[in-house]
C-alpha cells in the first residue's frame, strides 16, 4: 500500500490544487492520498476564507482519501514552524511513503542543497547571516541573500544525489548538473529563496532531513498563476479568488446579498472544479466568505484587556518588541488589517505582525520550555474521508503515538 501525503490550506480550493493532487497520485503511483489541512486559521496569520469542514469535503471529491487537521499552533506559525509541524504529525503517523508538494522551479535537487545547508548551517554561513542581521535587512531577507552567497563561495559543498527510486525525475549525480556553476547558481538560488512554494519547499525538506524521516520528497512545478497573482482565470492563484470574494463582498449592499449569491458561481466556475463551486455557491453570504477584519472587535478587546506587553509576549511567536509596540499602539486600533499596517517596521514583516496578533487573539500559549520534542503532536482530527479509504484509516489508527479525535463526520462516497 503506497501513501502519499500532501500539506495544503486550500484557501480556498482551486483548479491548480486539483491538477495537484491528480499528479500527485500520478508521480507516486499512490493507492491513497492523505491530506494534512490547515484547519479555521492559516499560515498568513488570518482566518480561513471558508470553515475546515467545507474546505475538506471539497478536498475528498476532487480525490483526496482522508484529511486531517494541521494543529493551528503549526497552521498559523513561520514556515518552518508550519512545515516542522506538518512533517511530525505525518512522521507520528507511520504510514506515509511520499510528501508531494508544489514548488515554483520544480527542481528537488536546487530545493534539497538549499535544505542541507539551512540543516547543518556551517559556520561561514552563520556568520554572514548575522552580518547581514546587523546592517538592518530582515531575516527571511537576510538568510535567502547569506544562501546564495555561500552556495556560490563554496564550490566544494558535496550535495547528495536525489533518491535514485525519485518518482519526480529529477536525477542529478553531481553539483554542477544540479546546480548550474557558480554565476548561474547566485541567480537561481536568489532567485528560488524569494518564491513563496520554494521557500515552504524548502522548509518541508529541511524538517524531512533534520527528523530523520523515511518519507520521500516529491516537487511539482507550479502551473498558472503565482502565488501572489491577483488576476482569475482557470489556473489562479488563492490570492486571486481571495480578492474576488473581498471585491465583491464591498460591492454588495446588505440587501443585495441574494442578488450576488445567483452571480457568484458564474463569476467562478471557471477557476474551481465544479463540486467546490457548488460548495461555494451552497455557503456564500451564509458561513464564507470571512475576513480578518470580521475578528476585529474580538482582537480589540483582547489587545485592551491585556494589563501589560508581557501578556502579548506570553503568546506563541510574539516577539518582546513586537509585543511592547503593539501595546503602545493599542488605543490606535480601528481594524485588524490597519492595525497589522500600523505595527510593521523594518524589523517586523507584515507576515510576523499577523501572525503575532492572530496568537494574541487565540491566545496561543508559547510552547513549554520542559517540551523534549520542538514539534510535538499528540493526536490527529478528522476532518473528511472517503468511503473506500477504509483499509488507510485502519493502518494510520495502528500508530501509537496520539489519539484521533472527530466530531459527526459522514463518509463521501
Amino acid at each position: 500500500m503506497t501513501v502519499t501525503a500532501l500539506i495544503a490550506e486550500y484557501n480556498p480550493f482551486h483548479n491548480g490544487h486539483a491538477y495537484h493532487i491528480r499528479e500527485a497520485r500520478r508521480l507516486t503511483g499512490a493507492d491513497f492520498l492523505l491530506v494534512l489541512m490547515s484547519g479555521d486559521f492559516v499560515q498568513r496569520g488570518e482566518p480561513a476564507v471558508i470553515e475546515k469542514s467545507a474546505r475538506a469535503e471539497m478536498a475528498v471529491r476532487c480525490g483526496a482519501d482522508l484529511v486531517l487537521e494541521l494543529p493551528v499552533c503549526y497552521a498559523s506559525g513561520s514556515a518552518e514552524y508550519f512545515a516542522g509541524g506538518a512533517v511530525a504529525l505525518l512522521n507520528a503517523l507511520h504510514c506515509v511513503d511520499y510528501l508531494c508538494f508544489g514548488s515554483e522551479c520544480g527542481n528537488l535537487a536546487i530545493l534539497q542543497a538549499a535544505a542541507r545547508i539551512l540543516s547543518a548551517e556551517p559556520d561561514a554561513f552563520r556568520q554572514k547571516l548575522q552580518k547581514l542581521l546587523r546592517q538592518g535587512l530582515s531575516f527571511p531577507a537576510a538568510r535567502q541573500e547569506a544562501l546564495a552567497w555561500y552556495l556560490a563561495q563554496e564550490p566544494s559543498i558535496p550535495v547528495s544525489n536525489v533518491i535514485p527510486d525519485d518518482p519526480s525525475g529529477c536525477h542529478f549525480t553531481d553539483r554542477h548538473a544540479a546546480l548550474g556553476g557558480s554565476s548561474d547558481l547566485l541567480r537561481e538560488l536568489t532567485s528560488i529563496l524569494s518564491q513563496p512554494n520554494n521557500i515552504l519547499a524548502i522548509e518541508y525538506l529541511k524538517a524531512l532531513i533534520m527528523s530523520g524521516s523515511s518519507i520521500k520528497p516529491v516537487t511539482i512545478q507550479r502551473v498558472g498563476g503565482g502565488y501572489h497573482d491577483t488576476a482569475v482565470g482557470e489556473l489562479c492563484s488563492a490570492t486571486a479568488l481571495r480578492r474576488l470574494f473581498s471585491e465583491i463582498q464591498q460591492k454588495d449592499a446588505p440587501a443585495s446579498c441574494a442578488a450576488s449569491s445567483g452571480d457568484f458561481p458564474r463569476q467562478l466556475a471557471a477557476s474551481v472544479p465544479a463540486e467546490v463551486c457548488n460548495i461555494l455557491s451552497d455557503s456564500w453570504q451564509r458561513t464564507f466568505p470571512v475576513f480578518p477584519d470580521d475578528f476585529s472587535a474580538m482582537l480589540h478587546y483582547r489587545l485592551l484587556t491585556a494589563e501589560s506587553w508581557q501578556s502579548y509576549a506570553a503568546c506563541f511567536d510574539v516577539p518582546e518588541a513586537a509585543a511592547r509596540r503593539i501595546f503602545q499602539m493599542r488605543h490606535a486600533f480601528t481594524s485588524f488589517s490597519s492595525f497589522v499596517q500600523l505595527i510593521k517596521t523594518r524589523n517586523f514583516t507584515e507576515a510576523l505582525v499577523r501572525r503575532a496578533l492572530l496568537h494574541i487573539l487565540l491566545g496561543l500559549p508559547q510552547p513549554e520550555s520542559t517540551e523534549p520534542e520542538r514539534f510535538p503532536v499528540y493526536y490527529a482530527r478528522i476532518l473528511g474521508l472517503r468511503r473506500s479509504s477504509g483499509a488507510l484509516f485502519e493502518q494510520i489508527k495502528k500508530a501509537d503515538k496520539f489519539r484521533f479525535s472527530q466530531n459527526s463526520l459522514t463518509p463521501i462516497k
